[in-house]
């Protein structure tokens, strides 16, 4: 799946301010407020940094689901047998990871990777080279940057080109400028770490669709994002595509950063399954070391 064009960022670029979300039923329980408060408490993340910097540590598996008969049929044993499942590959890789606000005005969010990690090994010397670019006043820095991401996804195990890979991407669907593309259902209320949240599901209703397939086709999302009802706060969001060809799932968690006084994504689970592949592709991201800077280099 991909999303068309450089909006590989987050969504926002190009698409005009909506009219407001869309609420799918009529609760009686201040639903609509609270859809409110998170779609204020976004517009505000969003005025937090211009660069978001943290180091990104990926998992990465493939998982061969459990398969029925194998080669070991014979008189002894007639029926064949299970042919075990259970991981058939995997990587460790260590990136930087870099949010880079487009310009003002909810123009969205660019994001990019840089490995200098792999399977333990060094692939390139650590000297931020990401950051640097976007501090200093080269004009080629998106290109470059680009270019740093497509080297890293070579490292990816598995058959799946994933472009969702975006720990904030599920709630930026609360922003104003793509907001009315969604409809936002009341789940009620969830528990998590011993904090009461309210569970909205959303379902993208608009078409085009924001994410295409590799051949252009529609892929509509769905998903929850769990919000702090007394203050907007996001902090927990999945996200669901599937077509005919490939089927994905992504979950984030946020967790409260006390020194940059905001929440900041802190893991993000990932499922891929493509409909002619065996493996599965089952990943985990964690994020540390987050730094914020408030204007990248302008020319």
């Amino acid at each position: 799946m991909r999303i068309p064009g450089m909006l590989v960022l987050l969504l926002l670029a190009g698409v005009p301010a909506g009219l407001g979300a869309q609420v799918g039923n009529t609760p009686g329980s201040g639903f609509t407020t609270i859809i409110g408060s998170a779609m204020r408490y976004v517009i505000a993340y969003e005025q937090k940094f211009a660069l978001l910097v943290a180091e990104e540590a990926y998992l990465q598996q493939l998982q061969r689901p459990p398969n029925p008969g194998d080669s070991n049929l014979s008189r002894s044993n007639p029926g064949g047998g299970m042919r075990a499942g259970g991981t058939v590959g995997s990587l460790v890789m260590r990136s930087d990871f870099l949010l880079v606000q487009l310009g003002g005005d909810g123009e969205g969010w660019m994001p990019f990777r840089d490995a200098f990690e792999v399977r333990g090994a060094k692939v390139r010397n650590r000297d931020e080279r990401l950051l640097k670019l976007f501090q200093g006043n080269d004009k080629e820095r998106f290109e470059k940057a680009a270019k740093f991401s497509e080297d890293t996804a070579r490292h990816n195990v598995g058959n799946v080109a994933r472009t969702i890979n975006i720990p904030t991407l599920a709630m930026m669907f609360l922003h104003p400028r793509v907001n009315e593309r969604f409809e936002f259902t009341d789940e009620g209320e969830e528990t998590l770490a011993g904090r009461v949240l309210r569970r909205a599901a959303y379902r993208e209703a608009a078409r085009p669709t924001l994410i295409k397939t590799t051949r252009g086709r529609d892929l509509a999302l769905t998903g929850h994002i769990w919000i702090d009802p007394f203050t907007g706060t996001v902090v927990k969001t999945d996200l669901n595509a599937a077509d005919p060809a490939v089927r994905c799932a992504v979950t984030v968690t946020f967790r409260r950063d006390e020194a940059l006084d905001f929440w900041v994504p802190h893991q993000m689970d990932e499922y891929y399954k493509a409909a002619l592949a065996l493996d599965e592709i089952v990943a985990t991201a964690t994020y540390s070391n987050v730094r914020t800077f408030l204007k990248p280099a302008q020319n």
